[in-house]
């Protein structure tokens, strides 16, 4: 495997998402959500999350070390913002990563790129390019939250700035099984719309037996849950260097089970 031309699929792959329709439809979903929600932010008191009748409240949902984690430690506002990048992730990465290979499989494209380059590097540099795509569009919006908390809600720009690198760090982290998850998903069909639903239909699958399940069965739907990422979110929420390290470990499983299946799909697909 040649790591120039690693290089050279991962540039060609990060120029085409930015002109193909799963990039265009990516960016501007993306852009537009955040817009929206930025132009609510002046609309909250986060403050109020700091105080003790917050407590009631959130304690309804998350656990008082990931409520005093998120409100109490850290700046309220950041932190919201936190929780809504955390929680649309999986919706935008599915989308960001729908077309690795899917398209280039059903046109029959990648015949022309055998015989300068391996499967291997193909595939390889397809995962890389989508993960800095997505990579890039959290560390952006990421910089415009921090900069709105500074300027609008009277932050410190230097505590700004070290939870700002917790979060970068944390959602680069959350994305990367997700990315994986679409590789597999990308090399079962010939069409990145097949398989953004594939993946999308798939993800609320599991999603909605988890809480049919977990009605009357909770732990059987704890054991249901462990297919998808979600379950290191928990983790990354309470930002410490312990569990944060620990949600790192997890993702790497998920990563390399379901980068091995979609190399095993992609391997033998003829292209």
């Amino acid at each position: 495997m040649r790591t120039h031309m690693i290089k050279r699929l991962v540039a060609q792959d990060l120029h085409y998402a930015l002109r193909s329709a799963r990039g265009v439809l990516f960016l501007v979903f993306f852009s537009v959500f955040w817009f929206w929600v930025f132009s609510k932010f002046g609309q909250i008191d986060t403050q109020w999350l700091r105080n003790p009748e917050s407590t009631v409240l959130l304690s309804w949902l998350f656990d008082p070390k990931t409520a005093q984690a998120l409100f109490i430690d850290r700046h309220p506002a950041f932190s919201l913002f936190f929780l809504v990048a955390i929680n649309t992730a999986p919706m935008f990465v599915l989308l960001a990563a729908s077309d690795q290979t899917a398209n280039d499989i059903g046109s029959k494209y990648l015949r022309f790129l055998l015989p300068r380059c391996q499967r291997t590097e193909i595939y390889l540099g397809r995962f890389l390019g989508c993960v800095l795509l997505v990579w890039a569009a959290y560390i952006t919006v990421s910089l415009v939250a921090a900069l709105w908390v500074v300027l609008f809600n009277g932050a410190n720009l230097a505590e700004i700035m070290v939870e700002w690198f917790w979060v970068v760090i944390s959602m680069m982290v959350y994305v990367l099984p997700f990315i994986a998850f679409m590789s597999l998903c990308s090399a079962l069909v010939g069409s990145a719309g097949l398989s953004a639903l594939l993946g999308m239909g798939a993800y609320l699958l599991v999603v909605i037996i988890i809480g049919i399940v977990g009605i009357r069965y909770d732990g059987a739907a704890e054991l249901v849950g462990w297919i998808l990422p979600n379950t290191i979110k928990p983790w990354i929420l309470l930002m410490d260097l312990g569990q944060w390290l620990k949600s790192l470990l997890v993702a790497a499983v998920y990563v390399v089970i379901y980068g091995w299946l979609g190399w095993l799909m992609f391997s033998r697909r003829d292209i």
